[in-house]
């Protein structure tokens, strides 16, 4: 049990970090220059024309995959079914180009312009202080899942605390901003646009899904719901009632541009399935609350460990009881999840639960 426990925290948490070492650099830090140096070059570019690109590579794509699927379903009619949400994210220099289908997000963060200047009166024992602070709160996250130290002592109730207010503050400097767009039937504007392109069907939208099927409305693949022979080529109780032949789920993308200022400092590209247990807003302020304090850590395991000890507590269980449960089944409790962040000053990290 106990070399299962030091497993898993390293497997979750596998940074180290020397506290010391901080407080040694802190004063080289406060000179730094507080915004990510970023390469611009010069020239006009047409992000139209980029974002046009972008959807048509994602439709000839798709044409391509359709004919796939089309040419399989004597032998693999069961490709029919099989669909996915798009998230694609471009950057080059200070532009962002976003394409999404269905309900996966890109998140930016923004500094809020009265918090991007350090303060002056900042003395190099306040300095010490904060990284102590630091260090017992970093301490407290790799206690939370081992049984060696549990969470529930006194100390552990302070720290805990002490953490719930950072992170509020950084909820207070930090503006969570969407650049991509759901594309669910939680969505009122999708919800009439089907209905609209299906006038003979009042089925349409059943029970809050696409024919009573999927959650999103427009995706990638996902054929018996584009085309009706991929539909009849299904068993009888895989089918839909197939009204007309207009799409019920669209392969149209949302398409932004965004220019990064000096105000913006990461952004996280995420499955729906985190955002059953945070908020945008949220997700923003624990991953800056996370960077500050763990700059050698990775965000992205935070994230994702973070989503599993409120989807245990919210199913009434014990992390490593929900841990135990093989990953398939899991779904029960949370959908899968894959995040990525990525900060404006050049490091990217990966995770998935």
């Amino acid at each position: 049990m106990y070399r299962k426990q030091k497993s898993l925290r390293k497997k979750l948490f596998p940074w180290s970090y020397d506290w010391h070492r901080e407080e040694a650099c802190v004063d080289d830090k406060m000179g730094e220059p507080l915004g990510p140096i970023r390469r611009c070059k010069s020239g006009i570019v047409d992000h139209a024309a980029v974002l046009r690109a972008m959807s048509r590579a994602l439709e000839w794509t798709e044409e391509a995959y359709m004919e796939m699927v089309e040419k399989a379903l004597d032998k693999n009619a069961e490709l029919a079914l099989m669909g996915s949400c798009v998230l694609v994210m471009l950057m080059k220099d200070q532009d962002v180009y976003v394409m999404n289908l269905g309900d996966s997000r890109v998140v930016l963060a923004q500094e809020r312009p009265n918090d991007r200047h350090p303060n002056p009166n900042l003395g190099k024992d306040d300095v010490w202080h904060r990284n102590k602070s630091r260090e017992s709160l970093v301490r407290m996250e790799l206690d939370r899942i081992s049984e060696e130290s549990p969470v529930h002592n006194q100390n552990g109730q302070v720290n805990k605390i002490n953490k719930n207010r950072e992170i509020s503050i950084c909820r207070l400097k930090m503006r969570a901003v969407q650049l991509s767009t759901d594309h669910s039937t939680s969505v009122e504007e999708e919800v009439f646009r089907i209905k609209a392109e299906h006038p003979d069907d009042n089925q349409a939208i059943l029970n809050d899904r696409v024919k009573g099927q999927l959650k999103v409305t427009r995706a990638f693949g996902a054929g018996f719901l584009k085309k009706p022979t991929c539909n009849e080529a299904l068993l009888e109780m895989f089918r839909v009632d197939y009204v007309g032949i207009a799409p019920y789920v669209s392969c149209i993308p949302f398409v932004l541009h965004h220019r990064l200022s000096s105000s913006d400092r990461f952004l996280v590209l995420s499955s729906d399935g985190l955002y059953q247990y945070f908020s945008n807003e949220e997700v923003v302020a624990h991953v800056t609350w996370f960077m500050e304090n763990v700059p050698e850590g990775d965000p992205a395991q935070y994230l994702i460990a973070e989503l599993l000890f409120r989807a245990a507590k919210k199913n009434g269980m014990d992390f490593y009881e929900l841990l135990d449960i093989p990953q398939g089944d899991r779904r029960k409790y949370h959908d899968d999840v894959s995040v990525m962040v990525v900060s404006l000053e050049g490091r990217i990290w990966r995770s998935s639960g």
